[in-house]
């Protein structure tokens, strides 16, 4: 059996006479294994600048920088999407938008706060995202007119902090799943602006009265005095159109109302049972808010709401109109699915005279809340609008009946 290398090290050769008669005086050599290298120094030359332990030191580290395996073009692409300093934030959006975004339930809306980030992003790496940075992106943003103001762009309302919030929100996402991926070393934080607290306003029963009239084709107009009453105020219908163009509201509303389901799943509800979307089963009398083919979200969960009486009196008159007419959609303007009702929605909150702040949202809280004015079960009523009993008592509780009353008794 061969004994082990001793590795690098000085030998010194002794001097010799050659044949000639000159005689060669000792010498340091380095050996490692069957190589021998001469140094050229001898025994007073074994220390200091060029002296022979500094030549073994090179050789050592020579060798073992030609024995290191020199990383593969895929190493380095990994090591340097791991770098928050080598990657530009508008690979990590182009990423997030070709893969993640596109399984989102609004990939569309996804997009467009991805073609707003980019150009203000443009040549930042991902060591840019800071605390300054994003409140500089913040502060340019809000002075952007809204895009959907084309004709006069300059008096146009400005960019909410809001939406900045949201693109933020879009970014953080992005940079997250980059993550999950490809394993940054740091992970930028993003800081987004304070949320704006949710004034979670509820519509009277007057007020909910109102706008049902004008999705029926009525306008609330103050200027006209009211001929039986006197009054300031009277219901007027601008066209016999109205009525018609407005038959869409008018089912969105009451499903809103007595089901407090959020507006994304009444507008996309069906008739028959999908896989991709909610529908409405009229004969068991209840909507299946989730379809089969989704997953729940932790945050907004999408129980089986069961039709109340009211509700479910409607919606049978509704199904046999629109299977005479073959269509399968619930909310539906001319035989064709109506998946947002925002603008139409506003339309009919100004004919109604309501704030004009009132949006579709709304119709959520004011079950939320007619249920506690009601007394319901915390339980039972937390299940029917398919949230937790925390949040509903949180925001809501305070409309019950019987709020705080253990307490205020206690005072006589």
């Amino acid at each position: 059996m061969p004994r082990p290398s001793k590795g690098p090290r000085l030998y010194l050769r002794k001097g010799r006479r050659r044949p000639d008669g000159v005689t060669i005086p000792d010498t340091y050599c380095i050996r490692d294994g069957t190589v021998e290298i001469g140094t050229g120094c001898g025994p007073d030359r074994r220390e200091g600048p060029g002296g022979a332990d500094e030549q073994l030191a090179l050789y050592i580290l020579q060798k073992n920088a030609s024995a290191v395996e020199q990383p593969t073009d895929r190493e380095v692409e990994r090591r340097r999407k791991s770098d928050p300093d080598q990657v530009y934030v508008a690979e990590v959006l182009a990423e997030y938008a070709a893969g993640p975004a596109t399984r989102l339930s609004n990939p569309a809306k996804e997009a467009s706060f991805i073609a707003t980030l980019l150009p203000r992003w443009e040549g930042r790496v991902l060591s840019d995202v800071r605390r300054s940075s994003t409140e500089a992106y913040v502060e340019t943003r809000i002075l952007d007119p809204i895009k959907s103001y084309t004709k006069d762009p300059a008096n146009a309302p400005r960019v909410s902090d809001q939406t900045a919030r949201r693109e933020l929100e879009c970014l953080s996402t992005a940079i997250g799943k980059w993550h999950e991926e490809h394993h940054l070393r740091v992970v930028p934080k993003v800081v987004l602006p304070a949320k704006s607290e949710s004034p979670r306003d509820a519509l009277s029963r007057r007020e909910a009265a109102r706008l049902l009239w004008a999705s029926m084709g009525w306008r609330w107009d103050e200027k006209v005095t009211n001929p039986r009453t006197g009054a300031p105020g009277r219901w007027v219908r601008p066209s016999t159109n109205a009525r018609t163009n407005r038959m869409h509201l008018r089912r969105f509303i009451l499903i809103s109302l007595y089901t407090g389901s959020r507006s994304g799943v009444t507008a996309a509800a069906l008739w028959e049972e999908s896989p991709a979307h909610p529908w409405a089963n009229v004969d068991a009398g209840v909507m299946y808010r989730r379809a089969r083919g989704q997953r729940d979200k932790r945050t907004k969960r999408r129980p089986v709401v069961k039709f109340p009486k009211r509700l479910q009196a409607h919606m049978e008159r509704w199904r046999r109109l629109d299977e005479k007419a073959g269509v399968t959609a619930v909310i539906h303007f001319g035989g064709e699915p109506v998946l947002r009702v925002k603008k139409s929605f506003a339309s009919c909150v100004s004919d109604a005279g309501l704030d004009k702040g009132v949006s579709p949202h709304y119709l959520r809280h004011t079950c939320a809340t007619w249920l506690m004015e009601r007394n319901v079960d915390t339980w039972d009523a937390a299940g029917f609008l398919g949230m937790s009993p925390t949040t509903l008592l949180k925001h809501y509780g305070h409309h019950r009946p019987d709020y705080q009353n253990d307490v205020a008794d206690k005072f006589g």
